[in-house]
């Protein structure tokens, strides 16, 4: 009788072991460039934000050592990189209420942990940087409302409404934006039609009140803070789209980015090219990292680089992995540039000398 209960217990531990072991399996999603965020850290290293597996790994580019930063698969709200001390600010969802916070040397080594007690963290947040006397602060944004947090982070000290109506569209929401720091805030909105969706820019300074809209897009648009500017900037691969809705034309030069002075509201520098229409994948992609602007041709598999100012680095350089790679960086000292590819799954880091 003994032994018949000890085998159904090691049967009963088999299927549990077996089941948990399943479990973790299905949690796992390939991941993607299009659900990777690349963050510069400094020349040499960049962090991978895979955002399918809420997973952060330090990148060390010259050595293709992956060292992961985030430890768990709690959700990551943030990442921040400070230049002045050099530090790496994570933040993810706690178990709880709260709110974990890492600061890591750009080697990647903790360097201390704490919570902060902010219990809304809405649909989206962006964490700045403490300066002088303004203490770190918080922007959360939950659908159409702004609200800016700082210790002890019970309420508010900036509220936005972002809410816009438009009789023209059925929903008119917001989509994503940035904040490095108060009081300039990018929105970007996705106002939705009949069988078609167009996409917007508003800028608001929230001290002033000063809002801009940016309206001459056809086609889905990032946004990202950059030196005192706004850089705006577009990807696109052709496809059928409803007769109504707005595409890219493949005879007309396309501006795939464009450089916006913050307090001006003046477009200070723009790229211009035509794609064409061929095959079976073409169109265009567009990076902006450290200040480098990646565009991408997908028909030809080049790439061409300039300044965020618009001054051309590289020219129709070959595109490694047909272009299905991504760009991390191009170091000029050593005319190195840097790519990731996820064909086997994970990442791999390959460099490319450029001639």
């Amino acid at each position: 009788m003994s032994k018949k209960l000890i085998i159904i217990f090691s049967m009963l531990i088999g299927i549990l072991i077996f089941s948990n072991t399943s479990y973790a399996s299905s949690n796992y999603l390939p991941p993607s460039n299009d659900k990777t965020d690349v963050v510069y850290v400094s020349e040499n290293v960049v962090v991978l934000i895979d955002y399918a597996n809420n997973k952060a790994d330090l990148v060390e580019l010259t050595t293709n050592m992956i060292t992961n930063i985030s430890n768990d698969a709690n959700t990551i709200l943030d990442l921040n990189v400070m230049k002045n001390p050099q530090k790496i600010v994570l933040l993810k969802k706690d178990n709880g209420t709260t709110i974990s916070k890492t600061v890591l040397s750009y080697k990647g080594t903790v360097i201390s942990k704490a919570k902060i007690a902010l219990k809304n963290t809405g649909n989206k947040i962006k964490w700045v940087a403490p300066t002088g006397t303004v203490n770190e602060r918080i922007m959360v944004q939950s659908n159409n409302s702004f609200n800016l947090y700082q210790y002890p982070w019970s309420k508010p000290n900036v509220s936005y409404n972002a809410t816009i109506i438009d009789k023209g569209y059925e929903f008119v929401n917001v989509q994503d934006w940035d904040f490095v720091g108060y009081p300039d805030l990018a929105i970007k909105y996705q106002a939705q039609g009949i069988m078609s969706d167009d996409f917007f820019v508003k800028t608001v300074n929230l001290y002033t009140k000063k809002v801009q809209l940016i309206k001459d897009f056809n086609t889905d648009i990032n946004l990202k803070y950059n030196g005192g500017n706004l850089a705006l900037f577009t990807s696109y691969t052709y496809q059928a789209t409803p007769a109504n809705a707005s595409r890219p034309i493949a005879t007309e030069s396309q501006k795939v980015y464009r450089l916006i002075n913050t307090v001006s509201g003046v477009e200070i520098a723009s790229l211009k090219d035509i794609y064409k229409e061929e095959g079976d994948i073409s169109g265009w992609q567009t990076e902006l990292i450290n200040d480098q602007v990646f565009v991408g041709n997908l028909l030809k598999h080049t790439w061409s680089l300039y300044s965020q100012k618009g001054s051309q680095i590289l020219a129709n350089q070959t595109w490694p992995k047909e272009s299905t790679s991504k760009f991390l960086s191009y170091n000029s000292s050593v005319k190195t540039a840097y790519f990731l590819d996820y064909a086997s799954g994970q990442a791999s880091i390959t460099s490319y000398s450029i001639q």
